[in-house]
């Protein structure tokens, strides 16, 4: 690669970046059906014409930003696996890594991943949900990873590594989301301490004392 074509590439990420950025404030601000590329374009400061150079629909825009955001949450979890280590200190650190994700990105569970919950007239096309679901399955197989090296050392049970990361997998999405909708106030805990006290309960039954 030229320093030319270098340079065109990262004048091309960074102007998509640009209208992710300004289209995820337009998104947070409003339903997904309400908005259009204008919208977008306007919070830009482009032209509808620079827009449909980079993306081609909404739709697209929307499944970019999604993404997006979530490269950054399984980066953290793949960040956090150290294979050397304990799979208690890993857990410990993957969920540390999704609670900063979630308080990072609350938007991203009030808003960006409404496509995800139950009763949705609304869904992703296919070839976008799998997309999603790729980026998720890498950050299931990465748990799942820490989970299994655990089990071959001796310091996990051994149980159904695939179950057992399922398992927290749906602990951590729970408390993201009763946190985002402000659910987790009820019962008088903070998302902190909802974290800590998930995966100390899930150690305990994994862990061989």
């Amino acid at each position: 690669m030229t320093q030319a074509d270098r340079k065109r590439e990262l004048k091309a990420a960074h102007r998509s970046n640009q209208i992710l950025d300004a289209a995820k404030t337009v998104f947070v601000d409003a339903d997904f059906s309400a908005v259009n590329v204008e919208d977008i374009a306007s919070a830009s400061g482009l032209s509808r014409a620079t827009i449909y150079q980079y993306f081609a629909s909404k739709q697209e825009i929307y499944t970019a930003l999604l993404l997006r955001d979530l490269d950054g949450m399984i980066g953290g979890l793949k960040r956090s696996l150290i294979e050397t280590d304990s799979v208690k200190n890993n857990l410990f650190r993957m969920t540390t890594a999704y609670m900063n994700f979630f308080q990072d990105h609350q938007e991203y569970f009030r808003t960006l991943s409404f496509f995800y919950l139950p009763g949705r007239k609304e869904a992703l096309p296919p070839e976008a949900a799998e997309q999603v679901r790729a980026k998720l399955d890498e950050g299931i197989a990465t748990i799942e990873r820490a989970i299994s090296l655990g089990i071959e050392r001796q310091e996990a049970r051994p149980v159904d590594a695939r179950a057992a990361t399922l398992s927290l997998w749906g602990q951590w999405m729970g408390c993201a989301y009763l946190a985002a909708t402000g659910r987790i106030s009820l019962y008088e805990r903070t998302s902190e301490q909802v974290y800590a006290n998930s995966i100390d309960i899930f150690l305990d039954g994994l862990l061989i004392d």
